[in-house]
């Protein structure tokens, strides 16, 4: 839409949370069809791995997979959203600065308030490594989605 923006970072857990899901199945099959013949030992392995896919799938959905940043310069604001929780705003748009964070050699852009924004930030791309594929996907992401965000801030902040 004219005069803002909206975009979901962390889209692409979907391939992750399919994964929890078909591994957690696996697991309970596994578990259902030898409970009989297994010990102790592999029948609380098998149960710890589906509780910890179960609650990372959970967590991945509701704290990370619905995030939703809205730029938007009508009201000179950045909201998230996460469905389940409803919208916040975040802060001002000439407040806001842009970063690259950093972590284990993979990194992405995040943005936070001016002055304040190493000591709180939000996650606005997916994580970016260091081949040729992800170059690509981060000139696309500059392109697309960076460009109109900057394009956005008040002229005094750019």
């Amino acid at each position: 839409m004219p005069g803002m923006i909206s975009l979901q970072p962390n889209r692409r857990l979907a391939s992750s949370l399919k994964w929890y899901v078909i591994i957690a199945t696996v697991a309970g099959l596994f578990l259902a069809v030898f409970y009989s013949r297994l010990g102790d030992t592999p029948i609380v392995l098998c149960s710890a791995l589906i509780i910890y896919l179960v609650i990372q799938g959970l967590i991945d959905y509701f704290f990370r997979y619905n995030v939703r940043y809205e730029f938007d310069k009508a009201t000179n604001a950045v909201y998230r959203e996460n469905p389940p929780f409803g919208k916040k705003q975040l802060m001002k748009l000439d407040e806001m600065a842009i970063i690259t964070s950093s972590e284990s050699g993979d990194w992405h852009y995040a943005i936070g308030i001016k002055k304040r924004q190493l000591v709180k930030n939000y996650k606005i791309s997916p994580t970016f490594g260091g081949g040729k594929a992800s170059a690509i996907m981060v000139a696309e992401f500059e392109e697309g989605i960076l460009g109109p965000i900057m394009a956005l801030l008040p002229s005094s902040s750019q």
